[in-house]
């Protein structure tokens, strides 16, 4: 009893015969800002950060920090006071000479983080409470060599008292690199280990009220959603309709397609392994619940409708949205003549594609799609008047308040069906044909994308609601003909429809324009990136994911796992964080920049072309502090970064 009260009031473990300290170390009722050993869980409890903004759930951190000026003296710092290295630094280890000063919040980084004769090296240890792990890691920018690695997990690991659990986590490609070495000397693991162990992943950590549903993803079709419902999925869907919540038993990544459209929303979406048949959430089927998704767990319990109604009001605006058009526009459209204010026109998604062309790095213009141009919304409108589809239109709007969602669903295809039937202007068919074949040749395919006006509107994203086609020029024009009424039907998609519809946006208003460009069949590999952290806010990142051939990021199956990078925007130097290795990468080794989707110097092209992208749009749209752009790129033949798309990021 003695040996251990004059441990603890000397804030020193006592070590066993393996050198670790196994009693605790804070007395109860203190609370200090570090200690110099883990001797037991509350001493952990005391420093750890619970409730940040993680990559992975259900997690705990310590920040450490040694002074190798001081006889590699190492501090457990009190991570939630002291979130950032640096500042516990600046108060506690300033001391003067002959130590090395702390500096600058700059200097200390640029010395700490990227120089061999440093004077601290730091990290954090964090435990995985799913996968039972801990781990020690370092800043995805930091330069530490192995040695240096191995020298602080030595250091860590005699320091707590179950440091023989430890193991090293690499975090970036310079970090993965060092594995072959490192793994000689001291115990690894890889970062797809980890993400395969997780059991929760919040995605969008919102608070929603609805009706617990469970559907498996076959039957999404068959059996409408209500935007009042919170569905329990068996699979990631490619779309799903406004709903007020989502939980997935199969693991999304942030850029999914689904999770893009509940931050759209501002709905809780998440993922649990196990969700479909999981009994906790089964006992609340059918019932009016509240579901909150947190940082590191998430709970579910019954509401009030009156609490409900409260949060399904507060989604929609007071007024009716009567989106704008301008129909004076009546020929085809030349990107390189247009721009962001063209939207009135053109829609967003050409507008916005015809405004990255104007953005320059040095001389050279951002890579595109070759030579597009843009059908104005004139065209749809004279299609829809001259086939008299917009009593169809009116007709319909009436009627919809007392459709069950099946009879929807049934007019609506209707409707659809019957404007793909309608006949096409041939004189218009035969323009847009010759228009593509004028600029890249008979036998192109060629894409008509979707471009409305009630897309990025405030509070109202409208993300994939609608349809792109293709066409092969080599068929003649009545291909072309076929796939611009594709598109134009799409305006009547049916969680198109009841998005709209819940959002009080005036059906007889919407307006279709088409962007025009040639497909890239032979595209090596895509990706999404956002120009935000979405992990962390004080650590300023693209998110950038990516993924082989055309295999989807947005929308994955359980088998394809994207690459997800975190690309640091405040290093002195480029630095980025892996998340997850490609699935398919890791199965196709003689990729030619393996274990990566991109090499570094493709890396480094996209995030000089997110920068850009980024910084321009900031200046025509980005009012709130917190602007972010979301970008679609593609790896072209010759290992080309092309960006396919940009628009800014909507987040309710």
């Amino acid at each position: 009893m003695k040996r251990l009260l004059l441990c603890l009031l000397a804030f020193a473990a006592c070590s066993s015969d393996d050198g670790r300290p196994h009693e605790c170390v804070v007395p109860d009722g203190l609370d200090p800002d570090w200690i110099g050993t883990l001797g037991c869980e509350s001493d952990y409890q005391l420093l750890w950060n619970d409730d940040e903004d993680a990559v992975f759930a259900h997690t705990r951190s310590v920040n450490w920090i040694i002074d190798r000026e001081d006889g590699d003296k190492i501090y457990f710092i009190d991570t939630p006071t002291f979130a950032l290295h640096y500042f516990f630094a600046a108060q506690y280890l300033d001391y003067g000479p002959p130590f090395t000063p702390v500096g600058t919040h700059a200097e200390f980084n640029i010395l700490n983080y990227r120089r061999e004769n440093r004077r601290f090296l730091m990290g954090k240890i964090v435990r995985y409470l799913d996968q039972d792990l801990l781990t020690i890691e370092f800043a995805a920018g930091d330069t530490a060599t192995a040695d240096m690695i191995a020298s602080a997990y030595q250091r860590v690991s005699d320091s707590i008292y179950d440091g023989d659990r430890l193991v090293y986590r690499p975090v970036s490609a310079t970090q993965e690199e060092m594995l072959p070495d490192l793994e000689q000397r001291i115990p690894v693991i890889r970062t797809e280990a980890v993400f395969e162990g997780q059991t929760y992943q919040p995605l969008n950590q919102q608070i929603g009220y609805g009706t617990l549903r469970f559907r498996h993803l076959v039957e999404l079709g068959g059996e409408p959603l209500s935007p009042t419902d919170i569905v329990v999925l068996d699979r990631v869907p490619n779309d799903i309709s406004l709903v007020s919540g989502i939980i997935t038993e199969e693991f999304q990544t942030p850029l999914a397609h689904v999770n893009v459209l509940a931050k759209n929303r501002g709905t809780p979406n998440m993922a649990l392994r196990g969700a479909f048949d999981d009994p906790d959430l089964r006992a609340f089927e059918g019932l009016l619940v509240k579901l909150e998704v947190g940082t590191q767990d998430f709970t579910i319990a019954e509401a009030a409708p009156a609490e409900a109604q409260a949060y399904w009001d507060s989604f929609r605006p007071t007024e009716p949205l009567s989106p704008d058009f301008d129909l004076t526009a009546t020929a085809l459209i030349d990107l390189d003549d247009a721009g962001h204010g063209d939207a009135i026109r053109i829609g967003s998604k050409a507008a916005n594609l015809a405004e990255l062309a104007k953005i320059r790095l040095g001389d050279d213009p951002i890579e595109l799609p070759a030579d597009p141009f843009a059908v104005p919304f004139h065209f749809y409108d004279q299609f829809m008047s001259d086939n008299g589809l917009y009593a169809d239109v009116d007709a319909l709007v009436a009627d919809a308040p007392d459709l069950a969602p099946q009879e929807l669903g049934e007019r609506l295809f209707a409707l659809r069906w019957k404007i793909y039937r309608a006949p096409l202007d041939p004189a218009v068919r035969d323009l847009i044909a010759a228009e593509a074949v004028s600029r890249w040749g008979a036998d192109a395919r060629i894409r008509f994308r979707s471009s409305t006006n009630v897309e990025d509107l405030p509070g109202f994203a409208a993300a994939g609601l609608y349809t792109s086609a293709g066409a092969d020029l080599a068929d003649g024009p009545q291909a072309v003909e076929n796939a611009m009424k594709v598109v134009f039907a799409s305006a009547w998609n049916q969680q198109a429809f009841v998005e709209r519809d819940f959002y009080r946006v005036d059906h007889r208003r919407v307006r279709m324009a088409l962007l025009v460009h040639p497909a890239m069949p032979d595209e090596l590999a895509n990706g999404v990136a956002v120009t935000i952290n979405e992990f962390a806010e004080n650590r300023p990142a693209f998110y950038i994911n990516a993924q082989l051939g055309e295999v989807s990021v947005t929308n994955p199956t359980g088998l394809a796992v994207p690459e997800q990078l975190l690309w640091y925007t405040w290093y002195e130097e480029p630095e980025y964080e892996v998340i997850t290795r490609s699935s398919l990468v890791a199965a196709a080794p003689d990729w030619p920049t393996y274990p990566a989707v991109l090499g570094e110097a493709e890396l480094e092209r996209l995030a000089e072309y997110l920068t850009a992208i980024h910084n321009h749009f900031k200046v025509l749209v980005g009012s709130d502090p917190n602007f972010a752009m979301d970008v679609e790129w593609k790896l072209g033949p010759g290992r080309v970064v092309v960006i396919k798309q940009a628009r800014p990021l909507v987040s309710r």
